[in-house]
């Protein structure tokens, strides 16, 4: 039982370690430990399997110091609904304890003043929870977790990525780089609201930690004298969907864009061709769009011009 528990731990920070290394967060440090602060912790250290810093250039002047809980299940989530929600709340509530503390540790603070960081220092808890079932790589789990009692008391927030959303990560920076081997690309940072300073670069290497855990991933490639914007959207095709993400590309495109193209987990290249025609159509711009699917199979022949 032992061996098989170290095992699937191995397991999950190797998931990790790759992870980060498809999302632009290369130079996380590895396993810090740090003492306990908080007597109620019934425990006299924690363990940071990893711990990140970097720039958010989502927001104006913003470093982000993120303490990242890797977590893996060997066989797939518990099939029980309460069991699943039972662990999770086991897990996050272990990442409160490691976030709180870490927080005011000397050595990641000598950590972070080491580093080149901005104004603002933003305290981030991260729940990588992994899991070996094939089977069940896309199954959300998030619709039986949304109703749970955490008893949270951490001003710090936490943020949580189950085997959905990183499969979803996964399949489409695999499939960006197996279509744009040749090609420079980088995560695009969109304007929202009031945040992004005008100095900041609207692009970067680093997927900033809200779009790690939105269902959108924003990209821009380019190409000789073009550029692209691509939207790797996790979601099936609709007309619907296809409305609300055509408005968005465009929302966030500029000058800079000649081309937006829209990737969603399934289209079908004979069946929705008549829906994708007529939405493109309501949209009279200078800008090309395309839609397709991140995920391939044979039938993605059909979308060759």
């Amino acid at each position: 039982m032992g061996e098989n528990s170290k095992t699937s731990g191995e397991n999950g920070e190797k998931l990790t370690k790759e992870f980060f290394e498809l999302i632009g967060w290369k130079g996380a440090v590895k396993g810090v430990s740090v003492k306990c602060c908080n007597s109620e912790h019934e425990c006299k250290t924690h363990g940071n399997d990893y711990v990140y810093i970097y720039d958010n250039f989502l927001h104006e002047n913003r470093t982000d110091v993120v303490f990242v809980s890797c977590k893996n299940s060997k066989d797939g989530y518990p099939k029980a609904t309460k069991s699943l929600q039972n662990l999770f709340k086991k897990h996050l509530n272990e990442l409160e304890k490691i976030a709180d503390c870490s927080k005011f540790d000397h050595d990641i603070d000598k950590m972070v003043h080491n580093q080149e960081v901005r104004k603002n220092k933003n305290y981030i808890g991260l729940l990588i929870w992994t899991h070996g079932n094939s089977e069940s790589l896309h199954k959300d789990i998030k619709t039986e977790l949304k109703n749970i009692q955490l008893n949270l008391t951490s001003k710090i927030p936490l943020y949580f990525v189950d085997m959905s959303r990183f499969s979803f990560i996964v399949d489409a920076l695999t499939h960006l780089q197996y279509e744009n081997a040749s090609d420079e690309y980088n995560f695009y940072y969109p304007k929202l609201g009031d945040i992004i300073s005008s100095e900041d670069k609207r692009y970067g290497k680093k997927l900033p930690i809200e779009l790690l855990v939105s269902d959108l991933i924003p990209i821009r490639i380019e190409k000789g004298e073009n550029i692209s914007l691509h939207l790797y959207a996790n979601q099936d095709f609709s007309e619907e969907n296809l409305k609300k993400l055509c408005s968005l590309a465009l929302d966030f495109a500029g000058d800079w864009v000649q081309n937006i193209s829209i990737k969603f987990r399934t289209y079908h290249p004979a069946n929705d061709i008549q829906i994708k025609d007529s939405v493109l159509m309501t949209f009279n711009n200078n800008v090309n769009i395309d839609v397709s699917s991140f995920n391939k199979n044979s039938l993605n022949l059909l979308e060759k011009k």
